[in-house]
């Protein structure tokens, strides 16, 4: 299925919340909107050293990870850039580990081995996803448009729908979780303050077959 994200700034979305019902969150209304404390930005709080781990199942176009441990480990800033270690073990055992550079919106930039890329690209499309949706910095209120899928005709929306406190194996976090519903199943994506990437996913396709499913399962915050 081939979709297409449609942006929606940071500027606009305040009057799009209001006319959602939003405005959810202590304190924020209309008249007192969200500020700058609101904001997530993917990338953001990445620190040298920082190693996120998370488990993951991911049905990719060319290949798939199912029951996989992904580590993604932050070695060096270089510039705008980070030198990133990507360690991938499949449920089936195979192993492939490979230091990347990625742009601080989580991006991949050079080359990429062709050994690597089996095991990369279903994490590029799952975890690394949001950087496709969260196009510049975003509201983290519930009501607040994040992006749009265009499948076809139709144009879904993808919003804030609510907030919980998510335990997962990496720890209790106050989560805000996005939502769109492409058919009967709704995909949902957590985002949390101070983590660069989502700590939660269940994603589905228009006829409703799972994409990924992901989960951190750790978390080395780094220097």
């Amino acid at each position: 299925m081939a979709v297409i994200f449609g942006m929606v700034g940071v500027g606009v979305s305040i009057v799009i919340i209001a006319i959602g019902g939003g405005f959810s969150g202590p304190g924020a209304s209309i008249i007192n909107p969200p500020t700058s404390k609101d904001i997530w930005t993917i990338g953001d709080n990445i620190h040298n050293g920082m190693v996120l781990n998370y488990s993951l199942s991911s049905i990719g176009p060319a290949s798939s990870l199912q029951s996989a441990t992904v580590s993604i480990d932050f070695v060096q800033k270089v510039g705008e850039d980070w030198n990133t270690t990507f360690t991938i073990i499949n449920g089936t055992g195979a192993k492939a580990q490979d230091t990347l550079v990625m742009s601080n919106q989580l991006t991949r930039k050079g080359e990429i081995s062709e050994q690597f890329r089996p095991f990369f690209e279903p994490v590029q499309s799952s975890v690394l996803a949001i950087s496709d949706i969260a196009i510049g910095p975003k509201y983290l209120v519930i009501g607040a448009p994040w992006n749009t899928i265009l499948t076809g005709s139709v144009s879904v929306p993808i919003r804030v729908t609510d907030r919980e406190n998510l335990q997962t194996p990496a720890g209790t976090f106050d989560s805000y979780v996005l939502s769109y519903k492409l058919s009967s199943n709704t995909s949902k994506i957590w985002i949390a303050h101070g983590i660069p990437t989502p700590i939660k996913a269940e994603v589905y396709d228009a006829q409703d077959h799972l994409q990924y499913r992901y989960e951190l399962t750790g978390l080395q915050n780094g220097s």
